[in-house]
């Protein structure tokens, strides 16, 4: 009898505790969200950088975090109109820090696109080498034509 009671009290234990357990629910849908997918400027995606997203109404606290994925992207659903703020970091000393407008309808008010590319960075580069080269010409033939110093010294 006694071995009974137990296995009585084991089972009835163990039916409890199925019926007050937490279920699962889950739902796979198409529906419009935002995509961000960032690479390096070689085309190579950044994977698995860390992204933290922002909404309009707390610049403090993150409305959503995560990585992206294995070809640079991640998804998210804005709640409302607004400047959205996105950090995306690699952890190696790249990374974006960007604004987003959600309009009406939570609808993106304009795309955005990254920052300088590889061949705008090497012209910037060159030009601001022949800037300086520029300016400290001049200063050079002014101490020139005053008579201070030889132009080359």
């Amino acid at each position: 009898m006694k071995r009974a009671s137990l296995i009585f009290f084991v089972i009835m234990f163990v039916g409890i505790n199925e019926l007050l357990a937490h279920g699962v629910v889950y739902e796979i849908s198409r529906e419009e969200a935002f995509t961000i997918k960032i690479a390096y400027d070689d085309g190579v995606p950044m994977s698995y950088a860390e992204v933290k997203i922002f909404s309009p109404s707390d610049q403090k606290i993150e409305y959503q975090n995560g990585r992206t994925d294995k070809n640079g992207r991640f998804v998210f659903f804005p709640d409302k109109t607004g400047q959205w703020k996105i950090e995306i970091n690699d952890g190696m000393g790249h990374g974006v820090i960007t604004d987003v407008s959600v309009g009406e309808g939570l609808k993106l008010e304009e795309e955005t696109r990254g920052h300088l590319v590889r061949w705008q960075k090497i012209l910037f580069g060159l030009s601001l080498i022949i800037g300086i080269t520029g300016i400290l010409f001049y200063f050079s033939a002014r101490r020139y034509m005053r008579g201070e110093k030889d132009a080359y010294s």
